[in-house]
């Protein structure tokens, strides 16, 4: 028996996409109005749809429940359980010590620009050492955690082969903003009024969490997967982080001048040249450990 869990506050074609390629579950529990108490945040989705409505969008030619939270653990019967990977449906499975098929389901859509793979500037030294290939490569699967439709970006702090902390990109005041209200960013080319955005970038989410759990980060390596924008340069920079490695370029590069002035290395990596070790197992991510 396979079930799918998940939240649909709103329907969209990744929601469809994601519905569509686990047709053959046998039941699909949507989230009731009562987890907005066990996350307050969902309360600011004002445009959400009623878990009821969302079920009866659905129907026909499913089996739909509306689960609340007292109900989740007797509604939970499949021996495959789907959850998308978000950081919602996360956070119940590791409450509820569930182990899901956790699965993508936003649209990425990458466009060119955000793929380039020529190092800022003329004078940045062009790294292809294996560890920074590997801590790299950590980062991209950080970066796939992120919800955001149009880059997707992962970071990654490493002292003396520690990892130290890792984040992505998100959204505020819960990973759907963009969603219900529309993206501020669409009324603006890439690299114009930055600032005007609902998200945190990887490199501030990164920062912001180490200084919550008391986390060092002076001295330390950072590797992203995108070169950092202006505003996060400066964080880098105020941070002391020692060296910078990244791959993908970014559209205003004020930030490069930003970091050398700062007397940050910057060093970018090819990721195209083979496929790299392994990464490490996912518990040794863990920067608690």
């Amino acid at each position: 028996m396979k079930q799918v869990l998940l939240y649909l506050p709103v329907l969209h074609a990744g929601y469809e996409a994601f519905l569509d390629r686990h047709a053959d579950a046998d039941e699909v529990l949507l989230l009731g109005a009562g987890f907005r108490e066990v996350f307050p945040a969902l309360r600011k989705d004002i445009r959400a749809l009623s878990p009821e409505r969302a079920a009866a969008c659905l129907r026909p030619g499913r089996r739909v429940r509306v689960v609340e939270p007292a109900d989740l653990p007797d509604a939970l019967t499949a021996s495959v359980l789907v959850m998308p990977d978000e950081e919602i449906m996360r956070s119940i499975a590791h409450a509820h010590g569930l182990d899901p098929v956790f699965e993508r389901t936003f649209l990425r859509w990458d466009r060119p620009w955000s793929k380039a793979a020529w190092p800022v500037g003329q004078s940045v030294t062009i790294s292809a050492e294996e560890l920074a290939r590997t801590y790299l490569r950590v980062a991209q699967e950080e970066a796939g955690h992120s919800s955001d439709w149009w880059r997707q970006v992962g970071a990654v702090a490493v002292r003396d082969g520690e990892i130290l902390g890792t984040a992505h990109n998100h959204h505020h005041p819960t990973e759907y903003a963009p969603y219900f209200d529309g993206d501020p960013r669409n009324e603006y080319s890439r690299g114009v009024h930055a600032d005007l955005s609902t998200a945190i970038h990887a490199e501030a989410a990164l920062v912001a969490t180490a200084a919550r759990e008391g986390v060092r980060l002076a001295g330390a390596d950072l590797f992203v997967t995108t070169f950092p924008c202006p505003a996060c340069a400066r964080l880098v920079a105020e941070t002391g982080f020692r060296r910078c490695f990244f791959t993908g370029v970014y559209s205003v590069l004020d930030g490069e001048a930003i970091l050398r002035a700062a007397g940050v290395e910057l060093f970018w990596v090819d990721l195209s040249e083979g496929e790299g070790p392994d990464l490490p197992e996912r518990a040794e991510l863990d920067p608690s450990r």
